[in-house]
């Protein structure tokens, strides 16, 4: 092996991005070469289900913004903006999760689009009271 011995770690798929991986692989590549001298390919739901359950996510909500913001107790900041960057998730607020939920196309695709959406309401008449509460305690203290 001429050079130094760098470590990689990559997607294995056919090309299509919004799937699943086929497989990961992980191994060492010379600094001056492509080829690895050592690979190693991993089940997809091996890595998956490590990285994920490792993570820790949470989904918040921002009060100003109404944007989702990403968070894991088990990664660091860039990876998690690295994530945001990959994704649609960046874009996403309260409104947009919504729209996407009331969209016609995807209501069409329930069970029980009424009992479903008469179950959301209730949800959001509830927030709705718990902002309204919060408001009033700022406000008057």
């Amino acid at each position: 092996m001429t050079g130094t011995a760098l470590p990689f770690f990559e997607r294995e798929d056919d090309g299509i991005e919004y799937l699943p991986a086929e497989c990961y692989v992980a191994g060492l590549r010379t600094s001056d070469d492509d080829i690895p001298t050592v690979r190693l390919t991993l089940p997809t739901e091996i890595v998956d289900r490590k990285v994920l359950t490792g993570a820790r996510l949470s989904v918040w909500l921002s009060a100003n913004s109404g944007r989702l913001i990403l968070d894991g107790e088990g990664v660091d900041h860039e990876t998690l903006e690295a994530a945001l960057d990959a994704g649609p998730m960046r874009g996403q607020t309260l409104l947009t999760l919504i729209d996407a939920c009331i969209d016609p196309k995807h209501l069409a695709m329930e069970e029980d689009p009424v009992g479903d959406l008469t179950s959301l309401r209730a949800q959001l008449v509830e927030a709705l009271a718990k902002v309204d509460g919060a408001l009033t305690r700022l406000q008057s203290g």
